[in-house]
């Protein structure tokens, strides 16, 4: 199908509007400010005080606020999870997997570890360190026995409607 010739010039405006706010939102990042908004839109959180040494962070999945943090360097995971809001419900803190670029010599290396953050008292400050540009990734609880009664509750519900119909349709 063809586009019209006057669809084009708004659809083309409405992607420069919104680039436009794209690089807005960014600029007030990069500048300091705070930019937040819904779940589905990246956000920029800066949270540090006048002087203090910062490094950038992600924050992933299963948190109230994801997004890129700046915060400072002494920061551990626990305060990131809680600078972003907390864990939601569904969040599954079993496996929490961090994301880490490490330079080795000439060439980057990635390496990926899980943390079980529902023990921290089994965990030492160590594990809990954060490095600049670190990628945190909460995902959410797998399937369980709770999914698994709301599945069979709503087959049994479709069932019962479908003998219902078919009761009735069969005695007209």
């Amino acid at each position: 199908m063809k586009p019209s010739c006057g669809l084009f010039p708004i659809l083309l405006g409405a992607m420069i509007f919104c680039s436009a706010g794209n690089v807005a939102a960014q600029l007030e990042g990069n500048l300091g400010g705070q930019s937040s908004g819904s779940t589905a839109a990246a956000a920029y959180y800066y949270i540090s005080k006048t002087g203090e040494i910062t490094m950038p962070l992600n924050l992933w999945g299963m948190v109230k606020n994801p997004g890129r943090y700046e915060v400072p360097i002494s920061t551990d995971l626990i305060q990131l999870v809680s600078f972003a809001g907390g864990p939601l419900g569904e969040a599954d803190l079993s496996s929490v997997k961090i994301t880490r670029i490490e330079r080795r010599d000439d060439s980057f290396k990635k390496v990926e570890f899980t943390l079980d953050l529902r023990y921290l008292d089994k965990l030492d400050s160590q594990a809990l360190s954060l490095r600049p540009g670190d990628t945190i990734y909460i995902q959410p609880k797998g399937f369980g026995a709770a999914d698994l009664l709301t599945y069979l509750t709503t087959v049994a519900v479709l069932l019962s409607a479908l003998a219902n119909v078919y009761w009735v349709a069969r005695t007209l």
